[in-house]
């Protein structure tokens, strides 16, 4: 494929440097990506830019579209045509479009609109915004909707002359059939005619007649069968009905072109916003193309290392994390496999990376995905790594490859030599130097020499560069000078296999005696080769060997470390899901014996409620009531049964440790694996463990087995025997009413509360209010839902210590107040 030469403001990349960095292969990739050949234009304009901003922009666009992809897919015009040859007739003026011309432009209106409401402005700005620009051209849709058809044909409904037209043709087409019929109705018996039919020869309606009897019957033949036994004749008392029918089909052509050439005019005058929406939808075609790339291939968004000025950073970063070839996972995906991901960094000062390493060890690769992934990123595309950090580079240039020419009489080491000679009269800081077995192909001595000097160079002048080679001299540099970086393709010793792996900080050993003897060189050549190698030579290769089989090692280990982490990780998961599974189960063994308890002890409390009852008038209103102190007795039964049922089953400190609640006495809380709430009644000295009254049962937990608060007033009170803080009964108050009168007797307000919660302190209430010698009491329940104020009017109904009970005055709170009056002796 032609490479187009790149505009004004482009990435200067000459085209056999193209080639080999392979970016028109990219743009095949993309290419599958496109919905139609409205974006091919598109797509063979894009290249390599250098103006920051726009490159931003054009990556942000990108970035969009992969967003937009993963939720919505877009319309697609891949039933368009390129309407560009059309838009270009529509110049001559004139011109009339065919039907399937005009409905192709009808489509292109028709998609701008839809494309121009399709993103939303906030999710995806930039999408939009460009969306927003394609002009509206509804009307030039809805001109030919319907009246051209699928298949090209006009419909009658298209103008009244055509329809009018239409109804004349087909009277007349009716006028000839019935004169035809009657033709043959006459004739039959005279075993003239061919056929019994009628048919259509030369545009005109004829009808089969036998040769011989042609001269009988008169008319004109408009043409013979091929086996010449039939003539097709048109009887003279049709001809001038058939005429006529002509020259109507006349008129109806004459009108449909009228047609289509005021439909032409409408679409002509137009042009310029039809040309702008097919430019504006075959951009943002490209922008999705983009977008499904990078979501096929894992890409990301690269970031542009620049200032905050807007010019370039003076150091210098290029770091790319796990970076793939496109073109060689595509080659790989075909067969089942992967390719192995690449990563490195040059940051300042450092500008210079040496890699070296096997033969076939992927170090060509290695400077090919770094320079096509530069353009790729300059040309506005995700690129196929976890993360891109990457300059702006003004000029690519490579030396990779056999460049050897025999029109040019160039050897190889010569046509590597006339490029250097070309990137070292042109280098800047700006540009990313990319070079391919540099020095090779001529004296090792003076090849590894020559090289250093080209390095050296391109070093001093602040270009990025990464380079290839076998010399050791090389690797020596690297290490020595400030600026530069050792980098080496593994190698596996033990399988003398490349790994295709960048190992950065580590030069790489050559291995090519190694390889040969994997490769089934004769191991004598092979052993005399290992023989001949010199003992400085063979220390350096032993050196780079024990470096490597280190860092594989400390990298096996580091790898066997993190297997087993995340084994370990597992594993406390697991363990605490079985631990929250099997507590889980326990509870709800535990609530279910509470139901069972609560039931057992509620018979027991009505039994004694009962038959205390019965007893009544004996009870002494200065002392503690029998039936206070037997069902204090009771619900103190009941909370030591569950409390030893709770210790039994879970034990007092065997909680699974979680985030610490605060809650305090009288606070409502919700514990962990009971769904029933509860109160907290006491906390602990060490403020460790909680008291919890669940209805009549009260249980120990720790704080990190709390997952709701809901917190209430309370006062502070504190026994000797268990530091602890509890809700106390308010103190009895008289209230005025509006009218200066108070309601007889102390209250208790409830308001809001839970009704387990407010039938507890009513029960503490009226015990100590008989207590105290009270004869009436006032309960605050307040109106709201009602739902208060009946549990405790059967509470009322069925206590012991009440003799009657009602509603308050209305100047003493009405229904939201119950006045109790209590039993005195």
């Amino acid at each position: 494929m032609s490479v187009e030469e790149p505009v004004e403001g482009s990435v200067e990349v000459p085209v056999e440097i193209n080639n080999a960095l392979e970016f028109s292969g990219v743009r095949q990739i993309l290419r599958a990506y496109l919905t139609g050949a409205l974006s091919e234009p598109v797509l063979e304009r894009l290249w390599p830019g250098t103006d920051p901003d726009r490159i931003r922009e054009e990556l942000a666009q990108a970035g969009e579209a992969m967003a937009y992809l993963r939720e919505e897919s877009p319309p697609s015009p891949a039933r368009l045509s390129d309407p560009r040859p059309l838009l270009a007739q529509l110049k001559v003026e004139g011109v009339a479009l065919e039907p399937l011309e005009l409905l192709h432009l009808a489509g292109l209106a028709r998609l701008a609109h839809r494309v121009s409401r399709l993103f939303d402005a906030k999710r995806f700005p930039r999408l939009a915004a460009a969306a927003g620009q394609l002009p509206d051209l509804r009307e030039l849709a809805q001109a030919v909707e319907g009246k051209i058809l699928p298949d090209g044909s006009i419909d009658s409904s298209a103008g009244p002359a055509l329809k009018r037209i239409r109804q004349q043709v087909e009277r007349t087409r009716r006028r000839v059939e019935k004169a035809l019929g009657d033709f043959i109705r006459r004739h039959q018996k005279d075993k003239l005619l061919q056929d019994a039919v009628v048919s259509i020869h030369n545009d005109r309606f004829v009808v089969p007649i036998k040769a011989g009897g042609k001269r009988k019957l008169g008319g004109i033949v408009h043409g013979t069968s091929a086996s010449g036994a039939s003539v097709f004749m048109e009887p003279l008392e049709t001809v001038a009905l058939n005429n006529e029918r002509v020259e109507l089909q006349e008129k109806e052509w004459t009108e449909i072109r009228r047609l289509l050439r005021a439909w032409s005019d409408r679409f002509r005058q137009r042009r310029e916003e039809l040309a702008q929406a097919t430019e504006t939808l075959a951009e943002l075609d490209l922008v999705m193309a983009k977008g499904r790339f990078g979501r096929e291939y894992d890409c990301c968004l690269p970031e542009l290392v620049i200032d905050r000025d807007g010019g370039r950073e003076k150091v210098r970063r290029l770091v790319l994390e796990k970076a793939r070839h496109p073109l060689l996972e595509k080659t790989l995906r075909a067969r089942g496999r992967k390719p192995v991901p690449v990563s490195l960094e040059l940051v300042g000062p450092k500008t210079l990376m040496i890699i070296s390493g096997p033969n076939a060890g992927g170090k060509t690769v290695v400077l090919k995905t770094v320079g096509l992934l530069a353009l790729m990123a300059q040309a506005g595309m995700p690129v196929p790594a976890e993360q891109a950090l990457l300059p702006v580079f003004d000029c690519v240039r490579v030396d990779i490859g056999d460049q050897q020419s025999i029109e040019q009489s160039l050897s190889t080491f010569s046509a590597h030599l006339a490029n250097l000679q070309s990137m070292v009269t042109a280098v800047t800081e700006r540009d990313l130097i990319l070079l391919d077995e540099v020095g090779g192909s001529t004296d090792p001595a003076e090849g590894a020499a020559l090289a250093e000097a080209v390095l050296d160079y391109f070093r001093q002048r602040g270009a990025l560069t990464l380079a290839t080679t076998h010399h050791t001299r090389l690797k020596a540099y690297a290490n020595e000078t400030t600026e530069a970086v050792n980098a080496g393709m593994e190698f596996d010793q033990e399988t003398l296999q490349p790994t295709y792996r960048l190992l950065v900080g580590v030069p790489g050993k050559s291995s090519g005696i190694d390889v040969s003897a994997r490769l089934g060189l004769e191991p004598a050549i092979v052993e005399k080769a290992r023989t001949l190698v010199s003992s400085t030579e063979a220390e350096v290769s032993r050196l780079l060997e024990s470096l490597h089989a280190a860092r594989q090692k400390a990298e096996r280990l580091e790898r066997e470390l993190e297997e087993k982490q995340q084994q370990l990780e597992a594993r406390e998961k697991f363990l605490e899901q079985e631990y929250r599974r099997d507590r889980r189960r326990r509870l709800a063994a535990l609530e279910a014996k509470l139901e069972e308890s609560l039931k057992d002890y509620e018979q027991r409390f009505r039994a004694e409620v009962e038959k205390l009852r019965m007893q009544a008038a004996t009870i002494n209103a200065k002392a503690v009531p029998p039936p206070v102190r037997k069902a204090s007795t009771l619900k103190k039964e009941a909370q030591t049964d569950w409390q030893a049922q709770v210790e039994a089953e879970l034990g007092t400190a065997d909680f699974s440790a979680g985030t610490e609640v605060q809650a305090g006495v009288g606070d409502r809380v919700r514990i962990r694996g009971v769904t029933t709430p509860g109160a907290v009644t006491a906390v602990s000295e060490d403020d460790q463990l909680l008291e919890v009254e669940v209805g009549s049962f009260r249980m120990r937990v720790k704080r990190s087995e709390i997952e709701e608060v809901k917190r209430v007033e309370e006062k502070r009170i504190h026994t000797p025997e268990f530091s602890v803080e509890k809700a106390v009964v308010p103190e009895a108050q008289p209230v005025k009413s509006e009218k200066g009168s108070e309601r007889p007797g102390p209250e208790l307000h409830v308001r809001g509360m839970y009704v387990e919660e407010a039938r507890e302190l009513v029960d503490k209430f009226l015990d100590r209010s008989v207590l105290e010698g009270h004869a009436t009491v006032a309960v605050v329940h307040g109106k709201g839902t009602g739902a208060l104020r009946r549990a405790l009017s059967e509470m009322f109904a069925a206590h012991p210590h009440v003799a009657a009970f009602q509603s308050a005055a209305p100047e003493h709170g009405g229904d939201g107040v119950t006045v109790v009056t209590l039993r005195t002796s």
